[in-house]
């Protein structure tokens, strides 16, 4: 009866201290929404993140994604992280973890020696929800894309409105650059999200609320011919 009292008393105390903010998006091309994103930031050392295709889009290109990132709570450098792609017929899980001596190494047993802190697009994604401009704006951050390294910023360009669906809300509006630097390819694959947000042609855009709790409420990718536009739908709090 002891046990099982304490055990009550432990499981309150995680509800009590577990924190989950959510938001879920819009994509849309040329107007037509494509894609539904959802994103899951749990406790400022987690982010979980799925992309769903919709309508004819989902008809042509059927792609189901999932992506799992921890970090750490402090200065959201990356510990490990995994996924889980369905695009037609293409199937396939990948994870990896940051070892002790600085080596990232991979499920397919690749190994990619690092310079610590080193961050990734979706641990850079939970920064920006957290951390004020003065502390970002225009620094280089270490990063690693799934084998390839290189560095990552975000640029201030201006304070505008965004659209959140039902308010114009005022937000920081900034550039995000991805330069790869080395693109070995330790890992193999067809994610065509990791693969075009990346694409070396392309500007990427956010727009983050300066009121807390901070959440992305847009976001832009310019590609040489078409346009990802995605909007804020819901915010969740669980």
């Amino acid at each position: 009866e002891v046990h099982l009292e304490t055990m009550k008393y432990i499981f309150i105390y995680l509800l009590l201290t577990l924190k989950i903010f959510g938001q879920e998006y819009s994509i849309q091309v040329l107007g037509f929404h494509i894609c539904d994103v959802n994103q899951n930031i749990t406790n400022s050392k987690r982010i979980d993140f799925s992309t769903q295709n919709r309508g004819l889009f989902d008809f042509f290109w059927p792609a189901k994604n999932n992506y799992s990132t921890e970090f750490d709570s402090q200065d959201y450098s990356i510990k490990k992280w995994n996924k889980t792609v369905n695009q037609g017929s293409y199937k396939k899980s990948l994870s990896a973890f940051l070892e002790s001596d600085k080596t990232m190494i991979y499920s397919n047993n690749q190994k990619l020696k690092l310079s610590p802190p080193v961050y990734t697009l979706f641990s850079l994604i939970a920064m920006i929800q957290s951390y004020d401009r003065d502390l970002i704006d225009a620094r280089w951050f270490s990063y690693e894309h799934e084998g390839r390294i290189g560095k990552a910023r975000f640029l201030w360009a201006d304070s505008s409105n965004a659209w959140d669906g039902k308010d114009s809300i005022l937000c920081d509006h900034y550039r995000f650059d991805i330069l790869i630097t080395d693109s070995s390819d330790v890992v193999k694959n067809n994610d065509y999200f990791m693969k075009y947000i990346i694409n070396k042609n392309s500007v990427r855009e956010v727009w983050v609320s300066k009121a807390k709790p901070k959440r992305i409420i847009a976001a832009k990718v310019e590609l040489p011919f078409f346009n990802f536009y995605a909007q804020i739908i819901r915010n969740k709090e669980l």
